[in-house]
């Protein structure tokens, strides 16, 4: 059993923004009319829905990001970098880690053989590469669900980190049969599952902050956005507020990006 691992006194905090798109004839399924009214096949409205984050959303809270002075873990789909490559290019200028998150939402590595989902993390990398001239060393898959063999094949493409777990508070470290890697936690708390309100979703994270602060040495937390929802206009002035939170408690908690907290723990191993 892996033992969690700390590098420093302060909490840690990450933040994990989200850009997602979906491929052709799928929705996400929690889309406000996907989820009132279904209909077969192809959903425009649905799919419209899915890429405001592309075209809106994601500025918005690079935006928030940067009045703040916050630097971010920012999660995006390969074909997100193939479609829109000056957004994934400003993220990655901005200072902020770019991480990859399978081609589209639909390709779930639970899904994948061996060989299709080695293809797809491959052809994600490359991706995301070629635009940021950097590799990626995180990894989150869609709806948060790895195959048997997800970490290996991120330890054998060099990742560093993956962020499918939800058992443990704590990062810590696995061996594969390629190397080892750092397992972190998803989020119990995003703006996809706060109910669809604002208000609420703002004090869940106040008291997230809170409790972060107030806790036992070494604890870390993620405040995960999509910028598909967190990026439209009333939840982002929500978003603002906690960002400017965590901006005033910056000397009670270490807000940090998985790239180096990944980093420090391997480096705090050796």
């Amino acid at each position: 059993m892996p033992a969690p691992a700390m590098t420093d006194h302060l909490p840690a905090l990450t933040f994990l923004v989200s850009i997602e798109l979906w491929g052709p004839a799928h929705v996400p399924l929690y889309a406000p009319m996907a989820a009132a009214w279904p209909i077969p096949g192809d959903d425009p409205h649905s799919r419209s829905w899915s890429e405001y984050g592309v075209h809106t959303g994601a500025r918005t809270l690079l935006k928030l990001l940067a009045e703040h002075g916050l630097r971010a873990t920012v999660v995006v789909n390969g074909a997100v970098a193939e479609q829109y490559p000056d957004l994934v290019r400003s993220v990655h200028d901005a200072g902020h880690e770019v991480a990859a998150n399978s081609w589209t939402q639909d390709v779930v590595p639970a899904q994948l053989g061996e060989a299709t989902e080695r293809a797809n993390l491959s052809r994600c990398t490359d991706a995301i590469t070629a635009i940021t001239g950097q590799r990626p060393v995180g990894w989150m898959s869609p709806r948060a669900s790895r195959s048997p063999k997800t970490e290996t094949l991120l330890a054998e493409q060099g990742y560093l980190w993956c962020g499918d777990h939800a058992d443990r508070d704590r990062p810590v470290i696995i061996d594969t049969d390629r190397g080892p890697l750092v397992q972190m936690m998803h989020s119990d708390y995003s703006d996809v599952r706060n109910g669809g309100d604002p208000l609420r979703y703002r004090d869940l994270l106040v008291e997230l902050v809170d409790v972060l602060c107030a806790g036992p040495t070494g604890g870390t937390a993620t405040i995960a956005l999509h910028a598909h929802v967190g990026g439209r206009p009333l939840l982002a002035s929500m978003v603002g507020e906690i960002f400017g939170l965590v901006a005033r408690r910056s000397t009670q908690l270490r807000i940090i990006t998985r790239r180096q907290l990944a980093a420090e723990l391997l480096a705090a191993r050796q």
